[in-house]
């Protein structure tokens, strides 16, 4: 990875720069991991089957159109190996990781006629939900990352219209929502001649055993996903708010972060955590004017409240 990823590595900041979810994982989630030792003791599914069934049943789609991943990153390079060499295109601003992917499969970017397109939906770091027409008006084989889109539950998902349409693959992530980014899963939607091809390029046991585990008691969760759906929108729009009075300028939001123009990125975050705060500078993400970008997760509300009053006394 060229540009690095969200995610403070210094444990006592407070930490705006990784989009998880506020409430973190849920309760089932916990218990399990409280029986790590047993669980790891044993070998996972080698093609993560359980885990994929669930995600079927969960989402109302074949078994045989799903495949599960070492988080969607995984799955974004396997996508670009099974198209390497071809031209493809990103959709900007964007996840660097999908050019680094293609990159490291010999695919050209910048075609105006590509043969496969990346694109977020919602859009990171923007948070913007694309309308389906715009998406699928895109050219050549559309890889569409949806790793953000259960935090607006029931908008525009194109997972139903993957399993039948062989320009379609979504990507999508639980360890986002579920607030489980260490555990590392994630799950693509195909046509099962996709799903087949990418299942020959994929090692065997890709998928821990906690993270196939984690991720079949998380969908089981529905109170948890109601909750966060039923919290997050408020709690956004407070940060929202909070954000434009203190002098920045948010853009709207679908998800659980906000993009903000400010005057100058690189001074506010150092301002930020010299406060024990971290922030997302957004010079790591492509499309984007240098050093006039930070993204800020949603946090609970008195965290969010902190974080405001750290900023307003930004000099």
């Amino acid at each position: 990875m060229k540009r690095l990823h969200g995610g403070a590595s210094d444990p006592t900041l407070l930490d705006f720069s990784a989009n998880v979810n506020f409430l973190g994982p849920p309760a089932a989630v916990r218990a399990l991991l409280t029986d790590a030792v047993g669980h790891v003791l044993r070998y996972p599914s080698a093609d993560a089957q359980p885990l994929r069934e669930a995600l079927a049943r969960h989402y109302g789609i074949p078994p045989d159109c799903v495949l599960a991943g070492n988080g969607a990153s995984e799955l974004i390079y396997l996508v670009a190996s099974l198209f390497r060499g071809r031209p493809g295109r990103v959709i900007t601003p964007a996840f660097t990781e999908y050019e680094d992917a293609c990159e490291a499969y010999g695919i050209p970017l910048g075609a105006e006629s590509p043969d496969l397109t990346f694109v977020g939906n919602p859009s990171s770091p923007e948070g913007r939900l694309r309308p389906q027409a715009e998406i699928l008006a895109l050219p050549g084989v559309r890889i569409v990352d949806e790793a953000f889109i259960d935090f607006a539950r029931g908008r525009e998902s194109l997972l139903q219209a993957a399993t039948a349409d062989p320009r379609l693959i979504v990507l999508r992530s639980l360890t986002k929502f579920y607030a489980l980014p260490g555990l590392r899963i994630g799950f693509a939607v195909a046509t099962p001649e996709i799903i087949s091809q990418l299942l020959l390029l994929q090692p065997p046991w890709s998928v821990n055993q906690l993270a196939q585990l984690a991720g079949i008691a998380a969908l089981g969760d529905v109170d948890y996903a109601e909750r966060t759906c039923r919290e997050l929108p408020a709690v956004r729009e407070e940060l929202r708010t909070g954000l434009a009075a203190a002098g920045l300028d948010p853009y709207p939001s679908d998800t659980n972060y906000i993009l903000c123009r400010v005057a100058d990125g690189g001074a506010l975050q150092q301002h930020l955590r010299a406060r024990g705060i971290a922030v997302r500078n957004c010079d790591s993400f492509s499309g984007l004017e240098p050093n006039r970008f930070l993204r800020f997760a949603v946090r609970s509300p008195e965290e969010n409240r902190r974080l405001l009053a750290s900023i307003g006394r930004a000099p």
